[in-house]
């Protein structure tokens, strides 16, 4: 056993079947047919009870949102692929399916099943589409970005009147139903207002399959980084404009998405009520900021949360000394990288590298997701628990990270993280 553990070490990144996971548990009517035996059904209690206390995507009654075909890879049986059609048809003819997609595991990627042929030709009352099976390509931010091309690859075909100044905002990640991210869909929504636009919608977002058609009417495409491949087939489809962003993060961030929104619609400056809510959150943070000056931080979770939290840290003069990413090598934008950089790193290596921070580089805060925190990657930091997964902390209220709204309550956050360490209690999960 020990030889097997050095030849194969822990690695932290995340697969690529748990993005499209996140992805249907994100639809509240969409079911998964994945093409193999019943060993892809665990990685769904990642998500169900642990993660997300409000999942659909397991059932008490049995009626699970994700399903398997129960095929192995050998023996191969005679019309596998019209069995697979068959279960496909079944499914969509159940009346509480708005959406059905199906995927398979590598080793029938390997032997040449046609997904994308076989959803094709299923007849029924609800949409079809096929996930392409790349688990040995990508990671989980790849499955739930190629899962949010599927779903606009299926909306209708119809292309309804554009809605002058109205924006679809793409790639959200909804990876759970609880109230960081109800709060956060409330602060996009409500900064889209202030900058004088329609939120058309913002997907996903929890709701059901049929809440996509208003994508369809929307004059600009706003392509968050968890759906750049959705947002541009979207774009493409109904000819609106297009627009590539970071999230909307912090206040310096915040007012930058909403200056690019605004610039996208051919519209003026930002109009006073912007500012006004950015002065409003800056005066909320104020009074926390020589608290939180010249601290460290170790980062370890997704690149784009980690572009967030290292804007937002650096306007409350933090350092981010290190970070840890749980996916496969990417580009990063300009600034985002920190000292210590490492993507799926052994296990190892992360924990070798933070212990490595001493003296003025010890950091003070540590803002892990559950897995990072469980192998230890705070290194005696005080622990934040954020980001997915995020098994040891829920929000049974609103509590937004994105906006302004965002700042002040993640602010708030690093604030009573940073005061209890302070006091030499580092075990916190602000």
């Amino acid at each position: 056993m020990k030889e097997l553990k050095r030849k194969f070490p822990k690695t932290y990144v995340l697969p690529y079947q748990l993005g499209v996971y996140l992805a249907v548990n994100a639809v509240s009517d969409a079911c998964l047919v994945v093409d193999g035996p019943n060993c892809v059904l665990p990685k769904a209690d990642l998500l169900a009870g642990n993660h997300d206390l409000n999942s659909t995507l397991l059932s008490p009654l049995g009626r699970h949102r994700v399903v398997c075909t129960m095929t192995g890879p050998l023996p191969q049986q005679a019309g596998q692929e019209k069995k697979l059609a068959r279960l496909l048809e079944s499914a969509a003819r159940e009346e509480e399916y708005g959406v059905v997609l199906v995927t398979g595991l590598p080793f029938m990627n390997l032997a040449g099943a046609d997904y994308d042929g076989i959803a094709a030709g299923i007849g029924g009352p609800v949409p079809v589409a096929a996930v392409p099976a790349l688990s040995m390509e990508g990671d989980w931010l790849d499955g739930y970005d190629r899962t949010l091309e599927a779903l606009v690859g299926a909306l209708p075909a119809r292309r309804p009147a554009r809605k002058k100044n109205s924006a679809a905002v793409i790639g959200y990640l909804h990876d759970r139903g609880e109230g960081d991210h109800r709060a956060n869909l409330a602060e996009l929504r409500r900064l889209l207002k202030l900058a004088g636009l329609e939120a058309a919608c913002v997907l996903p977002d929890g709701g059901a399959f049929r809440d996509w058609n208003r994508a369809l009417s929307a004059e600009i495409v706003v392509s968050l980084p968890y759906g750049r491949r959705a947002a541009a087939r979207l774009a493409a489809r109904t000819g609106a404009r297009l627009i590539e962003t970071a999230l909307p993060a912090g206040l310096a961030g915040t007012t930058a998405w909403l200056a690019a929104l605004r610039r996208a619609a051919g519209m003026g400056a930002l109009p006073p009520e912007v500012r006004a809510a950015e002065k409003a959150a800056a005066l909320t943070l104020s009074n926390a900021v020589d608290m939180l000056t010249h601290s460290g931080l170790i980062y370890a979770g997704d690149p784009h949360l980690l572009c967030a939290v290292g804007g937002f840290a650096r306007e409350l003069g933090l350092r981010v000394q290190a970070a840890f990413l749980n996916c496969r090598s990417r580009r990063l934008s300009p600034g985002a990288a920190a000292p210590v950089t490492l993507f799926s790193p052994g296990v190892e290596a992360a924990l070798a590298a933070a212990r490595a921070l001493d003296g003025y580089d010890r950091p003070a805060l540590a803002v892990c997701d559950s897995f990072a925190l469980e192998e230890g990657f705070a290194a005696g930091a005080a622990r934040i628990e954020f980001g997915f997964p995020s098994y040891t902390r829920h929000c049974l209220h609103d509590e937004p990270f994105l906006g302004y709204a965002g700042a002040a309550a993640f602010g708030g956050r690093l604030l009573n993280a940073a005061l209890r360490h302070g006091d030499g209690s580092a075990e916190v999960r602000a």
